[in-house]
């Protein structure tokens, strides 16, 4: 009997050792947070995003965004700004958690996780990440999220079925808007993405949009006779600095495509008008070629003027060509190409960085093309 005693003492001891050890095993895992790969599916990205680095993906249009769906009571995010190509400001991103009020994230120089979120109840939680500033800003990749121990990553919600796509100038990436005056220049604190008519458009109509849209750019003239290739050179691109990033125009389907262009064109003189619209005329054919089915809005934007350039009359050129060439391609059988004017900048409602379109401006154009806009694509 003492033999048999003695064997299950032993066998008690050994079995409480163990338990001791899963326990501490068990307590160590539970401090470790939980890191998330950016790479991971669960993660829902919209706009175009360059997968091509392992080390994450990379975002350098305006208004791209990220959602992101966890558990737990706390979120870091790691990003990193890479090697500027003009301005050397940050990045300018908004964050909102659970749908709380957005608050600013200006990414810093070097990989840093961010502790955007903290304290939050115990259950699942959905962040949604936007960035606010352009291509001229530059480029920023996401390395990684980090969870609370025990936490865990979940499918991110789906996103809307409808889709917008807007490609264009200033006058789409938000250049200025939250400016004092036409006197001020250009900079990240002043550029907002999400108070852009396309995006308070898409969001009025319940759609997901994605933004082709950089300052500066022309259909065939930049501003300032800037030799850097013009809009629709860039339109083909994940990432608009890099050539040797092809977009992929299957993999994201829009069901209309809003173009505003042509107040760089005219920054200074007429362009010529062959030259002018046998440009915007390929942007169309080449979008069409990418979407048969997508509706096309050629778009006079308010930053068209015809008291700038003097004696150039440009809002009164630019109506003649779109319109007749949406006339034009009418007659040709493409029903879908749609024409839509917005009054110039006015006074009244302010302007905002160098003579860009202030908020109300871009409020009082949602207000206009938001319904036309739901009219053509039937919603």
């Amino acid at each position: 009997m003492n033999s048999v005693i003695g064997a299950w003492k032993k066998t008690l001891a050994w079995v409480r050792s163990r338990a001791w050890i899963a326990l501490a095993l068990l307590a160590g895992c539970r401090g470790v947070p939980v890191q998330v790969s950016p790479q991971s599916p669960a993660l829902r990205f919209s706009g175009r995003v360059d997968w091509r680095d392992n080390s994450g993906p990379r975002i350098g249009w305006g208004g791209s965004s990220l959602t992101v769906r966890f558990t737990g009571t706390s979120l870091g995010i790691r990003l990193l700004d890479l090697p500027k190509y003009e301005e050397a400001a940050p990045n300018r991103f908004r964050f909102s958690v659970d749908g709380a009020p957005f608050r600013d994230l200006y990414v810093g120089e070097g990989p840093i996780l961010y502790r955007i979120a903290e304290g939050l109840p115990r259950g699942e939680h959905v962040l949604r990440l936007e960035k606010e500033t352009e291509p001229a800003v530059g480029e920023t990749q996401l390395l990684g999220l980090e969870l609370d121990p025990g936490a865990r990553l979940l499918p991110a919600p789906p996103a809307s079925p409808r889709r917008i796509e807007f490609v264009g100038d200033s006058g789409l990436t938000g250049f200025g808007i939250e400016g004092k005056n036409a006197q001020c220049s250009f900079n990240a604190e002043t550029q907002r993405a999400s108070l852009t008519w396309g995006a308070l458009a898409a969001q009025a109509l319940g759609a997901e949009a994605s933004f082709v849209a950089f300052s500066g750019k022309g259909v065939a003239v930049n501003y300032g006779n800037d030799p850097t290739p013009p809009l629709p050179q860039l339109y083909t691109r994940t990432l608009p600095h890099r050539e040797d990033a092809p977009w992929d125009f299957s993999s994201w389907v829009p069901d209309a495509v809003v173009i505003q262009l042509g107040a760089n064109d005219f920054w200074k003189e007429h362009p010529g008008e062959e030259r002018f619209l046998d440009a915007y005329r390929a942007l169309v054919a080449d979008i069409r070629g990418h979407y048969p089915r997508a509706h096309i809005v050629c778009v006079l934007g308010s930053g068209v003027s015809d008291t700038h350039p003097k004696d150039v009359q440009a809002r009164t050129r630019v109506r003649e060509l779109l319109s007749g060439l949406v006339d034009t391609l009418h007659q040709g059988g493409d029903s879908r190409v749609h024409f839509a004017e917005v009054p110039a900048n006015r006074e009244d409602e302010g302007l905002g960085c160098l003579w860009h379109p202030s908020r109300k401006t871009h409020q009082r154009t949602a207000e206009q093309m938001t319904p036309l806009l739901r009219e053509w694509l039937g919603w």
